[in-house]
């Protein structure tokens, strides 16, 4: 949905510098590029590549104030019974754990001792009051990251970590 690209034009149009990834060349991603982002590849269903955008993300960028985690994707969109596993479980590493695997990364380069401090924001879906039928890894990725960012909240004191729901 774009959302990502969406908080950057506003950022870019404030004199905000803003570093990122993006997991598919798009329209979006030249615009962006040509505007002043710092961009970098990262496919987040490969370990490898999180591990080289960090790397590349901690290279450009030494200190972070903000990280925003907005990839989603529904695929695959059917009964759970009627999906090929291997595509449920990728959707539940994009959605869920390369996240994770992310901020693990990153974490270490955020500028502590600021105030009101390092803030990471993610976004969860829908399906938390409901069953979402057909979007079961979207649904049981997107639920889990809320509780990630609870603990995750509880357990670095010195990093704010918000998650908001922008909802289907």
């Amino acid at each position: 949905s774009d959302i990502g690209a969406a908080m950057s034009r506003r950022w870019l149009a404030r004199g905000w510098k803003v570093f990122g990834t993006y997991r598919k060349p798009s329209e979006s991603v030249a615009e962006l590029e040509r505007r002043g982002a710092d961009l970098i590849h990262c496919d987040l269903a490969d370990p490898v590549s999180i591990r080289n955008a960090c790397a590349g993300l901690q290279g450009h960028c030494p200190k972070w104030d903000a990280l925003v985690m907005c990839p989603g994707t529904q695929d695959p969109v059917g009964l759970f019974l009627e999906c090929r596993f291997d595509e449920w479980a990728i959707s539940v590493e994009v959605n869920f754990t390369a996240q994770l695997r992310v901020i693990h990364g990153l974490l270490p380069s955020r500028r502590a001792g600021s105030e009101p401090g390092p803030c990471v924001l993610l976004f969860a879906g829908g399906g938390t009051n409901s069953a979402t039928i057909n979007y079961s890894a979207y649904t049981v990725s997107k639920i889990a990251l809320i509780k990630m960012c609870e603990l995750l909240d509880a357990e670095i004191p010195d990093t704010r970590f918000v998650i908001v729901g922008p909802g289907w």
